[in-house]
């Protein structure tokens, strides 16, 4: 990376990569950086689409072989947006190339992928190069208050956990049985 600048490669444009987005042009307002993100390349399978997604979302520029970006020297983040079953192939190529690599979830597909995924990490680490998960929650500053309850036994002992995931938008019955499902 540039001293004062991390240029990003997003892979995907979808619904993960309009937050994506959203998130890269507004961090530096709620966190003080030492580099600041620069949107550089937005990676989609056509063009046309890719193009139009770019324009909306504040992307530089687009491509459509996110095997050719991830090995550009001219990018230094790898924002991973697109279906899981293709999160492994991406990300282990981006770490293999040294990039930083931002996955989103799931991980991966299989334990084998992940299990790469994370020896891929393993060694781009070595040379420097950062790689996480986007765990949406992990961060929300209730969920950190309920953690240090916990860890300060203020709850007592937890015997049973209930857990909801609320969307209207898995309601349709036609709805592919997804993941979060």
């Amino acid at each position: 990376m540039s001293t004062s600048t991390a240029r990003i490669a997003m892979i995907g444009y979808a619904f993960m990569g309009a937050a994506h987005s959203q998130a890269w042009r507004n961090v530096h307002r709620f966190f003080d950086l030492d580099v600041e993100p620069r949107m550089s390349v937005l990676v989609g399978r056509t063009e046309d689409k890719a193009r139009a997604a770019a324009t909306n979302l504040g992307w530089e520029e687009i491509a459509t072989d996110w095997r050719e970006v991830v090995t550009s020297d001219e990018i230094d983040v790898v924002d991973i947006c697109t279906p899981g079953d293709t999160h492994a192939e991406i990300a282990v190529a981006a770490l293999e190339a040294g990039k930083h690599v931002l996955c989103e979830k799931p991980l991966a597909n299989t334990v084998a992928e992940a299990d790469a995924m994370a020896a891929a990490a393993e060694k781009a680490r070595a040379s420097g190069a950062r790689s996480m998960v986007g765990f949406t929650y992990r961060r929300v500053p209730a969920v950190t208050l309920m953690q240090q309850m916990i860890a300060d036994g203020a709850v007592g002992e937890i015997r049973h956990i209930r857990g909801q995931y609320l969307q209207d938008w898995i309601i349709d019955p036609q709805f592919p049985l997804v993941w979060r499902l």
